[in-house]
């Protein structure tokens, strides 16, 4: 079999195959050696088949649905389209993020993708330096899920110590780096000064919040301390984000961290390293999405 359409066949993604620098050249090559039209080899029609959805969703990118309506993203940006007046404000509050300078501000802005863009439309597109996608539908193994939990803790304890609370970190606001475990969180829609009023929250996860932060109504970093770990049971494959059901199954002081109330932003990550210095040996697992 020609060993071009056995790489094809085999491939998860468009870059197992090609370089997305150079996507639209790579891609023509490709397809021009491949097509059954050129090609007598039996896979030719299956390997151009896939080339041909691959190359739908880099140029158009592939729809999800977070707070403020639905999104594409191809890996490399994300083009939020929906309810303007939340897009407005999440976009703001990028770029006031983008405008600090100090060395902790530069570290903070890893967390954050490189680039936003106001297109003539009216809309919004992000991009990322490296290749980034929702943690939304997604589930990994142990692992995997302690690396995405600790950028997350580390990303709220420098909104905490700046005075900010996210108030909305769920599987469609926070995208994963999958070549580092790195994260990149693309909504910033409720975002709100700590004990301060808050004045949006998720529908889509309301049973995500603490009970006391949606009756006082006022931004704790509680709200997205709680919100981390529910991804963390999203990702280990509850997608309620309820972690009780992993108690029989997996490491037990891991979970009981997650069903452990954290007040302070910079405790809960202290505490959550020790648990892993403890309980989980330091290495880097390659990760496959």
């Amino acid at each position: 079999m020609n060993a071009l359409i056995e790489k094809i066949k085999k491939a998860n993604k468009i870059e197992d195959v090609l370089n997305p620098v150079n996507f639209k050249t790579e891609f023509n090559t490709i397809v021009k050696q491949i097509h059954p039209d050129t090609c007598t080899d039996m896979g030719a029609v299956e390997a151009t088949s896939k080339m041909n959805i691959w190359r739908e969703q880099y140029e158009n990118g592939k729809p999800f649905t977070d707070d403020a309506g639905i999104f594409k993203t191809n890996g490399y940006w994300a083009h939020f389209t929906s309810a303007l007046s939340n897009l407005t404000a999440s976009v703001d509050n990028y770029n006031m993020f983008q405008q600090l300078r100090s060395d902790a501000d530069m570290h903070f802005k890893k967390y954050l993708p490189k680039e936003c863009i106001g297109l003539a439309d009216g809309t919004y597109r992000f991009s990322f330096e490296k290749r980034a996608i929702p943690l939304s539908g997604l589930q990994l193994p142990q692992e995997h899920v302690n690396w995405v939990l600790n950028r997350l803790l580390e990303y709220i304890a420098y909104l905490s110590q700046s005075g900010f609370v996210h108030g909305g970190l769920n599987p469609e606001s926070v995208f994963i780096v999958p070549e580092n475990h790195g994260i990149q969180v693309v909504s910033f829609y409720h975002l709100a000064r700590k004990n301060r009023r808050i004045h949006t929250v998720s529908g889509r996860y309301m049973n995500w919040y603490p009970a006391q932060i949606l009756q006082s109504k006022t931004a704790s970093s509680v709200t997205d301390l709680e919100c981390a770990k529910r991804i963390a049971a999203y990702l280990l494959g509850d997608k309620s984000g309820n972690a009780v059901k992993f108690r029989k199954t997996h490491n037990e002081d891991f979970i009981n961290f997650l069903l452990t109330r954290h007040d302070d932003a910079y405790q809960c990550l202290s505490h959550y390293q020790q648990m892993l210095r403890k309980n989980f040996k330091k290495s880097f697992h390659s990760l496959t999405i």
